[in-house]
């Protein structure tokens, strides 16, 4: 059977080629990937505001401790020794949990970005596998 003018046109121009681009399917495939590393991203920001909300009562705890202690002190260096050390502890408490997030930080996206590489390892050889058959 002879091609018609307009199934020439439409080979020429890759209008299969453009229907496969915009196939449903494939556009479901492609949000699972996006979908997983949200998800992933989600579950680690919810493990971040966990360790920083618990970091956050340990030191309004301690804080009330330390306003208690002062207080009681029975003369004024001694609430300055007990303000001294209380700030001291402060900011090494404070870096080491800002050391804390940071690496929770850094696996939040290391782990998002790792639910991308199957479906990107998949799409380039699915590409490959298109460009060596034509």
């Amino acid at each position: 059977m002879a091609k018609t003018s307009t199934d020439e046109f439409k080979t020429r121009r890759g209008e299969g080629a453009a229907n496969a681009l915009f196939d449903p399917s494939q556009a479901l495939n492609g949000l699972e990937p996006i979908l997983q590393a949200s998800n992933k991203m989600l579950e680690n920001w919810m493990a971040m505001s966990s360790e920083i909300l618990e970091f956050s009562r340990a030191r309004l705890d301690r804080n009330l401790e330390m306003s208690k202690a002062i207080a009681r002190s029975s003369s004024i260096d001694e609430a300055m020794g007990l303000h001294a050390d209380h700030a001291r502890s402060t900011v090494r408490e404070y870096f080491t949990e800002c050391g804390k997030l940071a690496d929770l930080g850094a696996r939040v996206m290391l782990e998002s970005l790792m639910a991308w590489q199957p479906a990107a390892r998949e799409a380039t050889r699915e590409a490959m596998q298109r460009r060596s058959a034509a």
